[in-house]
């Protein structure tokens, strides 16, 4: 009776394994991902790169007339969307969500074609892994979707396929390692701290084959030469970047990091662990799968970018989350065959826990229920504003004025998203002690941030200006960079801590 009741738990486990795998599911994740962006928005990040995509196709001049700490891999990777949106007659915001579903189906795509090169991947495996990466990287990606960690985590995939085939003594073709090295490429572009993940997958390789042959993979150099490249592109097609933008990255954004408590008891951090460790655990018990072990070191090495970069966003952390699902996925479903009844008990207690889990650590709900990053704040200004504001902001977080001036089918007033400069010199000069030179010139920094809003308001005449808090309102006017900032402008309204102030008609 025992048999007869373990052999049709098995065959249990087989039926709904073919089920989670069809077709129809994958369907039905596509279109929930892509209802979960249509009732929702894409967040502050993404409306600011595509506004500054928008502003560079209409001739400003990229770091000068409008600039970001980031290079500029963060708004190329939205210029295609930006641009077929144009062609199409359809909102940016449409082409950005149509861009990520093509990057994963081509990734995705792309990685499946070499783990079958390589006989990597089973005829029963590939709908669950297909599948499982759809909700991982369309629907779980929650208000994170289109980050550029979501671009980044999409190109490293292909690249960590490769370097399990070489792991397992085969070989992408020519034309797969090729596409695979420049994605790998792309994924550095966005940034180098990216270079942890795939360099851990490579050292997997190394491990399972005993040399070091994996390293030599022409895939590995297509990949440093597609990022050398980029790295010359942006020196000579964006010479204010590396002249002006850089060094502040460097000195002022990089350094405005939380403290290490802080980033360790962050709950993105703590599910990327419990991952990690969930996926440790269950090899021990179910042996091991190179397959998911590559993933499962790169999802260690996203975290530990994660850590490095030590600010506590969630989009930071979707990558490792992501990899980290995606490995446990990959070894329940692996150890099928080897050792059914575990796998079958390590997938439910863990692998769709995490699984379901996951969108809510990508901030889901705030797509689910279409939220607004500051409830009725678009209201207000919609109510005090002429037809297409010109809107400007005396805020610290890019959030305030974006994604709302895009909603309201404004124009942006202003070189940068936020004080962001004034943000993280008051973030290092309270978690560190900064003394002379350096404290001056940090100082000095945010003194030319001032000097440019307060020229920029000048200039662009803005309808609406956006006050973070009156906090921050008073000490702008102690400020004699602000002298006059808001002349000619009255508060309209209030929302939460958020002034309106609106012009003045002559």
């Amino acid at each position: 009776m025992t048999d007869l009741a373990s052999t049709a738990g098995v065959k249990s486990e087989a039926s709904q394994a073919r089920i989670l795998g069809s077709w129809p599911v994958a369907a039905a994740i596509v279109i929930a991902a892509m209802a979960q962006q249509a009732i929702g928005h894409i967040d502050g990040d993404d409306s600011w790169f595509i506004t500054f995509a928008e502003k560079i196709l209409d001739g400003a001049r990229a770091y000068v007339d409008v600039s970001d700490p980031n290079p500029p891999a963060g708004f190329l990777a939205y210029m295609p969307a930006v641009i077929a949106a144009r062609w199409c007659g359809l909102r940016a915001e449409a082409g950005v969500v149509v861009e990520i579903l093509l990057a994963v189906l081509a990734s995705l795509a792309l990685s499946g074609a070499i783990m079958r090169r390589a006989h990597l991947i089973g005829d029963d495996e590939v709908g669950l892994w297909r599948n499982a990466a759809l909700w991982i990287f369309l629907f779980a990606a929650g208000f994170g979707f289109a980050e550029r960690e979501h671009f980044a985590v999409l190109a490293c995939l292909p690249l960590l396929a490769a370097m399990s085939a070489r792991g397992a003594h085969g070989a992408a073709s020519a034309p797969q390692a090729v596409a695979a090295g420049v994605c790998g490429g792309v994924a550095l572009a966005f940034k180098p701290y990216y270079a942890l993940p795939l360099a851990a997958a490579a050292l997997v390789a190394c491990l399972r084959r005993r040399s070091l042959a994996p390293l030599a993979a022409p895939e590995n150099f297509i990949a440093v030469a597609t990022f050398v490249a980029y790295l010359a592109l942006v020196r000579f097609a964006y010479p204010d970047y590396v002249t002006q933008v850089l060094p502040l990255a460097v000195e002022v954004y990089a350094p405005a990091r939380h403290a290490m408590s802080e980033v360790l008891a962050s709950p993105p951090f703590l599910f990327n662990l419990a991952l990690i460790a969930a996926f440790s655990g269950a090899s021990r018990i179910l042996g091991a799968d190179w397959r998911a072990t590559a993933l499962a070191v790169a999802s260690a090495g996203f975290l530990a970018a994660y850590v490095i970069q030590a600010k506590i966003w969630f989009n930071h952390a979707y990558p490792g989350i992501a990899l980290g699902a995606l490995a446990c996925v990959v070894l329940a479903t692996g150890r099928r065959a080897a050792a059914p009844e575990a796998a079958a008990c390590f997938a439910r207690l863990c692998v769709a826990p995490a699984l379901v889990c996951a969108p809510f650590f990508a901030a889901v709900t705030i797509n689910l229920t279409g939220a607004e990053e500051y409830p009725g704040l678009t209201a207000a200004v919609r109510a005090n504003a002429p037809t297409h504001p010109k809107i400007a902001a005396l805020a610290q977080q890019l959030d305030v004025g974006h994604p709302l001036t895009r909603r309201l089918d404004g124009t942006w007033i202003g070189t940068q998203n936020a004080l962001w400069i004034d943000n993280c010199v008051r973030q290092i000069l309270v978690a560190t002690h900064v003394a002379g030179v350096a404290r001056e010139r940090l100082l000095g920094y945010a003194q030319a941030e001032r000097t440019q809003l307060a020229a920029d308001l000048a200039k662009g005449s803005p309808d609406v200006v956006l006050v973070e808090s009156a906090a921050l309102r008073k000490w702008a006017e102690s400020k004699a960079e602000f002298a006059g900032l808001l002349d000619g402008f009255v508060r309209k309204a209030q929302v939460g801590d958020i002034e309106v102030w609106a012009r003045v008609a002559p």
